[in-house]
């Protein structure tokens, strides 16, 4: 493929928007490096995406900024709470929620209260016997448990909230909650129970109840060697040398009352869409490769100039610039005579040729929710609030996280779009009537005994039917709770833990597709060849059986074209029946270039050239089964991410059980290696690399 600079002539859409201007890629692999810092800071104002991944998933040394301003605010706004107790202020001297209209002169005894009543989750009553009983179960008790990285992200995030000094939480309570984090010490909080309205109550009430020491609260602490234990709260506090916390007047309400573990799952789930959202993009060109497609449907023309959505400009640079030296790629569409392609598709199919049209308004929505998001992770959002500036509290609402659930419910939508993409591209990789000359079901061997990846095809359509089913809005389905006080919920840590749910099993989906169209490129590379060696194998039979012939380059080149289309309609049949297929398909071409021709030389020249041609695919597939040929030297820079596959992961090019005549490692254990990598995060820097070196 010729190497077209999209910067050259006219590489400024009509927005003023420059083509290389990428800003879902750029943001991408900034929060993919966020992911690896060492260490973070809490400031209230600039923690990101990236930083709550990291901090959730690995890093360990989270702390408050050392600023005394921080320090200054926090214990302002400390200090304007004590001189209004004794007053009647919500949730300090009187009840909560619908409750309100009580009142109590015991600030420490209501906010006990507050914890008391929200520890209401299900847990598994030994948490110190992960395993239990052996009796089998159709649940597994610990599925009641919210993921460690969920709930380590929300400390953080609860943190960084309340350093913004508007809660009348003492900064020595924030330091506590920070230690829990830098000691890998994880409240153990069940998964359900929150409607994400007044915050995250429940399972903010056991992270308070941790820094309390409750009895009845349990942490898993992971200890220098990486094993983890689950213990009493109170244990885990004494053995790291933490001093259990006295609740003051507002403490309790500051603390539970927030959206921490929404915006924890938002970023979690946000972090791996982002990273599947460019995987898109590199398996769109893989695929691209693999179909022989045309690298015109990315061309500058119909992106920056013609219709120009900044993310369709976006997909489509990436691709054309992926695809920049690919062998397998049609460069430039050529003009052809009406017989000349004749019974062949003009231009590819929809999966491949609007691709760009397709990813791009995925990438706009999910810049969105990042931005809704971190703007999420840097606000206050509890109730009441504190303004030191003006001496005034506010009684408001920012713990309804409606934005974190907005932004939820379309990236759900934006994986599943991608999930339909990836799924059309793959079934159509597999088809025999569709892949242009490849084996049916992507077989190694012979189809009637190897249906290699079609498995693999009902398994993603069920990958897509769920996809399908949580793209569903959860908003939706808001019940009236708290005695009709919460009669709007935004069920926003529903709505992320959903998405984290669906962001797995879009996982699974190009998992097995960037399984299957490795397979289909060694397929491509086997065909190539066989494809180049045709001509000079031609000539010389036209010479040996038909002398009379003569000009036997022009029929060679005939026969040659003959045998390329009829190879995109027989990739079902088995070698031999596939072969007998070309060379009839030749006969009425030889017998056009002289009618003198006997029956005899014709038999011959059929007999011979089935050997011919089944010796010679034979021979490719054989080397790429041997390892001798792969798609390697075939591809664009989408390269690394097949010798990723090829060759870190160790998964080679699949033969089949039949014909290698033994059981070789399933199918699914392969795709399992490619899924791990994903959630290992093992494939994340060859994603960065790729794209970080691409236009």
């Amino acid at each position: 493929m010729s190497n077209l600079s999209r910067t050259s002539g006219a590489a400024t859409n009509g927005n003023g928007h420059a083509s290389s201007r990428l800003p879902h890629r750029a943001a991408t692999l900034d929060m993919f490096t966020a992911t690896r810092s060492d260490s973070i800071r809490l400031n209230g104002h600039s923690l990101t995406v990236g930083q709550v991944v990291g901090l959730a998933k690995s890093t360990s040394d989270v702390a408050i900024e050392n600023d005394p301003e921080i320090a200054r605010r926090v214990g302002a706004s400390v200090d304007f709470l004590a001189s209004k107790v004794g007053l009647s202020l919500y949730g300090v001297s009187t009840g909560f929620g619908g409750s309100a209209d009580t009142r109590s002169s015991d600030p420490a005894a209501l906010q006990l209260a507050l914890i008391e009543h929200q520890l209401i989750g299900v847990t598994p009553t030994d948490l110190t016997n992960k395993l239990g009983s052996s009796a089998f179960k159709t649940t597994e008790p610990m599925a009641n448990l919210m993921p460690e990285a969920i709930v380590r992200g929300a400390m953080a995030i609860r943190a960084n909230s309340l350093t913004r000094g508007h809660s009348a939480v003492r900064y020595s309570v924030l330091e506590k909650l920070c230690q829990l984090v830098q000691n890998k010490i994880t409240p153990c909080v069940p998964l359900r129970g929150s409607i994400s309205a007044s915050g995250d109550l429940s399972p903010l009430s056991y992270v308070v109840g941790t820094l309390l020491g409750h009895p009845d609260v349990y942490v898993t602490v992971t200890d220098v060697s990486n094993q983890k234990h689950i213990m009493p709260a109170a244990d885990a506090l004494k053995q790291f040398n933490i001093e259990p916390i006295v609740l003051g007047p507002k403490e309790g309400l500051g603390l539970i009352n927030g959206t921490a573990f929404s915006a924890a799952a938002a970023s979690l789930a946000l972090h791996d869409s982002q990273q599947l959202a460019l995987m898109s993009q590199i398996l769109t060109a893989m695929s691209v490769e693999a179909m022989e497609g045309a690298a015109d449907s990315f061309h500058p023309f119909l992106h920056d100039i013609a219709r120009p959505h900044v993310g369709q400009v976006e997909v489509a640079a990436t691709i054309y610039d992926l695809l920049q030296g690919s062998k397998f790629v049609v460069a430039e569409d050529t003009e052809k005579e009406i017989n000349e392609d004749k019974y062949i598709l003009r231009q590819d199919r929809y999966a491949l040729r609007t691709s760009a049209q397709w990813i791009g308004p995925q990438l706009e929505s999910l810049g969105l929710a990042q931005k809704q998001i971190e703007t999420e992770l840097n606000t206050t959002t509890d109730n009441p609030l504190i303004f030191v500036e003006a001496e005034k509290r506010c009684q408001g609402g920012n713990f309804q996280a409606m934005s974190v659930t907005q932004s939820m419910e379309s990236v759900r939508l934006c994986l599943e779009h991608l999930g339909k993409l990836s799924f059309s591209q793959m079934t159509e990789l597999l088809n025999c009537t569709m892949n242009r000359g490849l084996p049916s079901c992507l077989a190694g061997s012979e189809p009637s005994t190897n249906y290699h990846c079609k498995g693999l095809d009902i398994a993603s359509a069920s990958y897509l039917s769920e996809l399908g089913f949580l793209a569903n809005p959860v908003s939706t389905h808001v019940q009236s709770a708290e005695m009709h006080n919460q009669q709007i919920n935004s069920l926003a840590l529903i709505s992320g833990r959903k998405t984290i749910e669906s962001a797995d099993v879009l996982t699974l989906l190009m998992s097995s597709h960037l399984y299957a169209v490795c397979q289909a490129l060694d397929l491509r590379a086997a065909d190539a060849t066989f494809r180049r060696s045709l001509d000079a194998a031609l000539v010389k039979l036209v010479k040996t059986h038909f002398g009379s012939v003569a000009d036997a380059d022009r029929v060679a080149s005939k026969l040659a074209g003959q045998i390329c289309r009829s190879l995109e309609f027989n990739g079902s049949m088995d070698l031999d029946d596939r072969m007998t297929d070309l060379a009839d398909a030749c006969l009425a071409i030889c017998i056009a270039q002289d009618a003198q021709l006997t029956v005899a030389s014709i038999k011959s020249f059929r007999a011979d050239l089935i050997v011919s041609l089944t010796k010679l695919y034979e021979d490719a597939r054989a080397s790429v089964i041997r390892g001798d040929l792969s798609a390697a030297p075939f591809l664009g820079k989408t390269k690394a991410m097949y010798l990723f596959v090829r060759q870190h992961l160790g998964i080679s090019f699949r033969v089949g059980d039949v014909a290698s005549g033994q059981p070789l490692a399933t199918i699914g254990r392969s795709v399992t290696k490619i899924y791990e990598a994903f959630k290992s995060g093992a494939i994340t820097p060859i994603i960065a690399d790729i794209l970080a070196h691409a236009q």
